[in-house]
């Protein structure tokens, strides 16, 4: 679904750019927060014995998963919590610094997703990347290579040669709950190893925007995102991974307190399709589109309000075997209401190629049911 909406949604663009008015939703091309001076005066404490047991699995250089109920991570949520989460985590966090295609250059942050050197950030950090250097905690910088990156969920994978790291313990996004600490690491504005905290403020978001695809039921945090923090890691107050910053809602192109990072269940399934493939193999219907709102369907005397228009069906798309039509509007897949073209989006990826659905939708005035059999996404969209 790469169709522009309706109304004209705020373009996601890259952080560093700051003159453009509005709420604009900026990729965060840097990283970060800022926790330096505490961690100064905390330093003695966090290279001390670390009341957190961090798991390993070098034999197998697979990601450590932990479990912890809410209640465990609730109860420490205080500030001693967030010094535990960051002596956790820092070890795994990664600078990354990127030569563009175009002039210049950029910078991002990164996790250590496996003790054998595979890293995880963002797709919009790497994607017109000629060369990339990465930056560990002790100092150590290192050519990476592009494993692979996956545009539509804005992940990729780079590729270190080292081993024994200290990779990053992986928690559980789907059971968050609103409130809980919230500890977000990188680098914002170049300044590495940083650390800021805040709040889970609302879960499974949808947020629009112009130059990619659409987040799809991402976090959203208070805790400060700046600029150079894409890529980093959301952790919780025992310092798992619960998600990987990736953008902000600003006016100024810092951080106003609205920040999303993708959900770590979400972004699991797709590292390790990166790393096995090199590719991430999605469901497509093939329609592009936007969504409606009330005062084009009261323009139109359309019988609803809301729901995703299809702006063009692809030619010998599952979509245009099912008979859709652009024009068309998708109000249900499957029985789910559909109330914007981002839902649609969000619907269809629970899905996987070969899986049938369902669709309801109008025509004009006229109600109507199909059905659409899902295939695989072609690599050139």
């Amino acid at each position: 679904m790469n169709g522009k909406q309706i109304p004209p949604q705020p373009p996601f663009l890259p952080l560093p750019n700051r003159q453009s008015p509005g709420k604009i939703i900026f990729l965060a091309i840097v990283a970060g927060i800022v926790a330096a001076v505490a961690m100064m005066f905390l330093l003695p404490t966090i290279l001390g014995a670390n009341p957190i047991d961090v798991l390993t699995n070098k034999q197998h250089n697979q990601p450590v998963q932990e479990i912890r109920t809410v209640q465990e991570r609730v109860t420490q949520g205080g500030q001693e919590a967030v010094v535990q989460a960051a002596g956790k985590i820092l070890p795994s966090v990664v600078n990354i610094e990127v030569q563009l295609n175009t002039l210049g250059g950029g910078i991002g942050s990164g996790l250590i997703y496996r003790s054998d050197g595979y890293i995880v950030t963002n797709n919009h950090v790497v994607e017109d990347a000629s060369s990339t250097k990465v930056s560990l905690r002790d100092g150590k910088t290192f050519d990476a290579r592009l494993v692979g990156r996956d545009p539509d969920t804005d992940i990729a994978v780079i590729k270190i040669d080292d081993s024994d790291l200290p990779a990053a313990t992986l928690g559980i996004s789907g059971d968050l709950v609103v409130g809980e600490l919230a500890v977000a690491c990188g680098s914002p504005e170049g300044f590495e190893s940083s650390v800021t905290s805040g709040i889970i403020s609302a879960l499974n978001r949808n947020v629009s925007g112009g130059q990619g695809s659409p987040l799809i039921n991402v976090i959203q945090t208070d805790a400060a995102i700046n600029p150079g923090n894409s890529g980093g890691p959301l952790v919780n107050s025992v310092g798992d991974v619960i998600g990987i910053n990736t953008a902000i809602v600003s006016q100024s192109g810092g951080n106003e307190g609205i920040g999303f990072a993708i959900p770590i269940d979400d972004a699991k399934p797709v590292i390790d399709q990166l790393i096995d493939k090199g590719f991430v193999v999605h469901a497509w219907l093939g329609v592009s589109g936007s969504t409606l709102d009330p005062d084009t369907a009261n323009r139109y005397k359309l019988p609803i309000d809301k729901g995703a228009i299809i702006r063009s069906v692809q030619a010998n798309a599952p979509a245009a075997k099912a008979g859709l039509e652009s024009g068309d509007i998708i109000i249900a897949v499957d029985g789910t209401v559909i109330a914007s073209m981002d839902q649609l989006v969000a619907e269809l990826r629970k899905r996987g190629v070969g899986d049938t659905v369902s669709i309801e939708y109008y025509r004009g005035t006229d109600k109507k049911q199909t059905q659409a059999t899902l295939e695989e996404k072609p690599s050139n969209l």
